[in-house]
């Protein structure tokens, strides 16, 4: 039985659906505008890994720096 096969090679694969939502997006996209308070924060910058924990905290959802990063990316920050 043929199939149509037109279209697979140019077409692009989805790939995974991002972990974060759009209003966890703009939390985090507001945290790395206002930047971290050093008394509540611990840090007097943001890295990856306290942004990644900040998630955690504050969504209970667990991302990789790696993937932190994309996703910052993908928002215009740069990572």
């Amino acid at each position: 039985m043929p199939r149509d096969l037109t279209g697979l090679a140019t077409r692009k694969a989805p790939g995974r659906a991002s972990i974060l939502n759009d209003e966890q997006r703009a939390g985090l996209a507001e945290q790395v505008e206002t930047g971290p308070i050093p008394a509540v924060h611990g840090v007097v910058r943001w890295r990856l890994i306290d942004l990644a924990q900040w998630v955690w905290d504050e969504f209970g959802l667990s991302v990789t720096r790696h993937t932190l990063s994309r996703e910052l990316r993908a928002m215009g920050g740069a990572a």
